[in-house]
């Protein structure tokens, strides 16, 4: 059988992989929402627990544009659904959420951060398109936020409507925890990465593919520390409570 014929099954193979890491990635985000959900309705610490399982979700992908979004998007869903649970304090609950996921944004933030301060001491290793475009992630971090909070704000729950139109008002007015972070990291991070000397493009795609991933891979292992050591002071603090 010559090449041309065996083409449309590699095709086919290619695009059943496809769409089953999208069936994959949907089940991911359908289970976090419905995890804010929970936590809306049971944790004692609200705002805690959603930045925890904000900080996971984020910690198993690579940080692109659509994976943020489609984070923020199940996070804000879910716990617009689990507010009635507070009955009068449903608004109060909704806002310790969205700070929830802040913080857990910030956390994400200062993964990329580290993993590009990492990357600058070995510049060798990566290529000059892969750190712009972690970069480039960074500083688009509030306004992914931002959109999407005002996206669900516009088709919300009756209930939840509001609370997120004040809350989208206000970041656009008056910035984000969010922005505030990216201030301070902006101030030194370029000039790191300036100092890191010119970045060498590595030869052929698969080069390229590899050193993408492996930054990923390292924004994603400091992430996840973040979290673990967040998680064991949180179980401390409630220890010594009790």
């Amino acid at each position: 059988m010559s090449q041309d014929a065996q083409q449309p099954e590699n095709t086919s193979e290619e695009i059943q992989t496809s769409a089953e890491k999208a069936e994959v990635k949907q089940a991911e985000i359908e289970k976090l929402q419905a995890s804010v959900k929970e936590a809306m309705e049971t944790a004692e610490d609200v705002r805690e627990e959603v930045r925890r399982l904000t900080m996971e979700a984020l910690a198993e992908g690579k940080l692109d544009a659509s994976q943020v979004r489609s984070v923020i998007q199940a996070v804000i869903e879910g716990a617009s659904s689990g507010m009635e649970a507070h009955g009068p304090k449903a608004k109060a609950a909704l806002e310790e959420a969205v700070k929830g996921l802040e913080d857990g944004l910030i956390k994400a933030a200062e993964a990329t951060k580290l993993a590009l301060e990492e990357a600058t001491s070995r510049a060798q290793d990566f290529t000059e398109q892969e750190v712009k475009q972690a970069v480039d992630q960074l500083i688009d971090l509030e306004r992914h936020f931002v959109d999407v909070l005002t996206e669900l704000a516009q088709k919300g729950s009756e209930q939840a409507r509001e609370t997120l139109e004040d809350l989208a008002r206000h970041a656009r007015n008056s910035g984000t925890a969010i922005g505030e972070y990216m201030a301070e990291v902006m101030e030194s991070l370029p000039k790191k990465l300036q100092e890191a000397g010119e970045w060498g493009f590595k030869a052929g795609v698969e080069t390229a593919r590899n050193t993408g991933a492996q930054l990923a891979a390292i924004t994603s292992g400091f992430l996840a520390g973040l979290a673990d050591v967040l998680d064991r002071q949180a179980k401390k603090l409630k220890q010594d409570k009790s």
